[in-house]
């Protein structure tokens, strides 16, 4: 079973127009954070959040704050491993028999490793 690893995902809201996600990357690239993991999401009329994992999450929660955005942090498991099929069955079966309750997962497969994240209520 591949071991989910806990990192913090931190959740920026942004006015929902061209180029936000463009300024957001380039603030961090101007700090040098390096990014494990991005999306981006409409969430509403005229409004939209980033989600954004970093390799060094305080060094990326004092860029966020120093650039003028206010973060929500988020903890989710972060799950790496070798793809094949069912790979992530023994986690998934991991986590409900421990009683989490899974808000949304992405998983993506490249060159035989997999990774995915999985959001979680507590």
């Amino acid at each position: 079973m591949a071991k989910p690893e806990r990192m913090t995902c931190f959740v920026v809201s942004v006015v929902d127009q061209p180029g936000m996600l463009l300024k957001f990357m380039s603030s961090l690239k101007a700090k040098n954070i390096s990014l494990a993991g991005l999306w981006g999401f409409a969430a509403g009329p005229g409004q939209a959040q980033i989600y954004s994992v970093a390799k060094n999450a305080d060094k990326l929660r004092s860029a966020l704050t120093a650039s003028g955005y206010q973060p929500e942090e988020k903890t989710i498991f972060f799950v790496k491993g070798t793809d094949r099929a069912g790979a992530l069955l023994k986690t998934l079966e991991s986590l409900a028999n421990s009683g989490v309750n899974i808000e949304a997962l992405n998983a993506v497969a490249v060159g035989g490793r997999f990774g995915s994240c999985i959001w979680f209520n507590k």
